[in-house]
């Protein structure tokens, strides 16, 4: 579970990355209102922190505990994205795929990062 979480965090950390430069630009700023580019951005940034924590949990540099809220942070926050994706769909008519699958990736990562931690735990107890 940790090698699909540590390629999801990079995946998912890369298309986060998309979205801040995205928006960042001129066409993406003007679109939306300022409280939602900054909602989009802070969410944005904490699924990069979430995916370097991932990163660094692997290498030993990291405690468990970030990792555990991070996982359930992405976990709750890929049914939310996929809902909203939804929402968007039936409202406007503009259906966007890519952000089901992006939510789905989401909440496969945090999925995978729990039942690592807890594959993790296991071992520590037995031993």
């Amino acid at each position: 579970m940790k090698t699909v979480s540590i390629f999801l965090a990079l995946i998912n950390s890369l298309f986060a990355g998309l979205l801040i430069a995205l928006d960042l630009s001129s066409h993406g700023f003007l679109q939306g209102s300022p409280w939602w580019s900054l909602l989009k951005l802070s969410t944005a940034t904490l699924i990069i922190v979430v995916g370097v924590s991932v990163w660094l949990g692997e290498m030993g540099l990291l405690p468990p505990g970030p990792i555990l809220l991070g996982g359930l942070f992405l976990f709750a926050l890929g049914p939310v994205t996929i809902v909203w994706t939804i929402h968007v769909a039936l409202t406007t008519g503009d259906v966007e795929y890519y952000m089901a699958v992006y939510g789905m990736s989401l909440m496969v990562q945090g999925m995978a990062s729990l039942l690592g931690i807890a594959g993790e735990s296991r071992r520590v107890t037995a031993s």
